[in-house]
């Protein structure tokens, strides 16, 4: 009798989540991609059930992924957070592995460090975002969609000027509290001249490297709703944000006025091959030559590599590690010779 009845509860344990699955709210097959997860229930029966990202448009390969939305909140020196872009789902960029592959840690779960707040405030102004996902979702997907990111307009803001864009791309893999609030000094470290105001804008990444469809949409997103001068765009960073910097423009080569790649790091793979691509780029780069997390040697490769492919290029040693790029950012001299080139 004991057995009977304990078959008879494992039926009907089965029959229940089976329900719960087939009335939840689902995400469409035909606009997300599905992966299948196992669960195991207490009496040890597995049942699968499909999981997806919380981005459910499929961006397209070859065209501007754009919305509807416009930006109503625009003031002169004013910092903005827009989460326009994280609802495209976008194929994995070439060379690029799932994070899965890398055992990338999914930071963005943790509390106060959600990139998706609607905010622009980290630390102790930080306001955590409430999220609605389907029930498909596996939030540990969310490396697949379109970037946050930060727009700061300058002072005297004026929708009848055509301003710079200057993009910076942050460096690490996995972030933290402490990695947001250093990404606000490296933003206020930036030069600003007030004869050439510019607007800055600061994606948040989820996977190892740059993916240079999500930065051209979110050029194309700015450009919805900002005025920018097409001729200047400028793309910079440091460490991973400093290969990436080469990533994107080799990607993007008619983007980019110039490009600043700082302490670019060696992995996980070579961006050497790259030089022919942003060759006709110029570009400002640096790197400390008592680095031990990213390669020097590597960054003078290419500054040479560049050198032979008759680049505009300035390569600056430094006598230090890894770090001192809020001092680069903040000298006018180099920030000026950046802004200086048109396309």
């Amino acid at each position: 009798m004991i057995n009977n009845l304990s078959m008879l509860n494992k039926k009907f344990y089965i029959l229940f989540i089976i329900f719960l699955i087939s009335t939840a709210p689902s995400c469409s097959k035909e606009n997300s991609s599905f992966q299948v997860v196992n669960l195991i229930s207490n009496e040890n029966q597995s049942i699968d059930i499909e999981s997806c990202p919380p981005c459910e448009i499929l961006a397209s390969k070859t065209d501007h992924n754009i919305t509807t939305e416009k930006w109503t909140n625009i003031e002169g020196g004013k910092v903005l957070k827009v989460n326009d872009l994280t609802k495209f789902q976008y194929e994995l960029a070439e060379n690029a592995y799932p994070n899965s592959y890398w055992n990338i840690d999914p930071w963005w779960m943790n509390y106060s460090v959600d990139p998706w707040s609607e905010y622009p405030y980290w630390g102790n102004n930080y306001v955590q975002p409430n999220h609605n996902f389907k029930e498909c979702v596996d939030d540990e997907l969310r490396w697949m969609c379109g970037y946050s990111f930060i727009v700061e307009t300058p002072e005297n803001y004026s929708i009848d000027y055509k301003y710079p864009l200057v993009i910076f791309l942050h460096g690490s893999v996995v972030s933290n509290a402490g990695s947001f609030e250093y990404r606000e000094t490296t933003r206020n470290s930036f030069y600003k001249s007030q004869n050439d105001p510019y607007i800055y804008a600061a994606p948040i990444k989820l996977e190892i490297d740059w993916d240079s469809k999500k930065i051209s949409d979110m050029i194309e997103n700015i450009k919805q709703n900002l005025n920018i001068d097409e001729n200047r765009i400028y793309l910079t960073g440091l460490s991973m944000g400093g290969r990436g910097s080469f990533i994107v423009a080799a990607d993007l080569p008619e983007t980019f006025a110039g490009i600043m790649p700082l302490s670019p790091h060696d992995g996980p793979y070579s961006y050497i091959p790259l030089a022919k691509e942003v060759k006709d780029i110029p570009i400002w780069m640096s790197h400390g030559q008592y680095d031990n997390v990213s390669s020097y040697y590597m960054a003078k490769e290419m500054a040479d590599s560049l050198t032979l492919y008759g680049a505009e290029i300035k390569f600056k040693t430094l006598s230090i590690g890894h770090w001192g790029w809020n001092e680069i950012y903040s000298d006018s001299d180099a920030i000026n010779w950046l802004m200086s080139w048109r396309k």
